[in-house]
């Protein structure tokens, strides 16, 4: 692994970090179909932003 390589994952870490205590507070709240439907779209977002980046990056 290069060095920019482990600086990324950090990075990808420390986001997940901060993101976590969030979602499962959030779906604390939410039914367990709303969570799951939540859950697709910010899939389904990610999937295309990154075949977009794919093909235009």
């Amino acid at each position: 692994m290069s060095e920019g390589q482990i600086l990324q994952l950090v990075a990808l870490v420390m986001v997940l970090g901060l993101v976590l205590p969030g979602f499962i507070y959030y779906s604390k709240r939410l039914t367990k179909g709303a969570v799951l439907r939540n859950i697709a779209i910010w899939l389904a977002l990610i999937f295309a932003a990154a075949v977009l980046y794919r093909v235009f990056g």
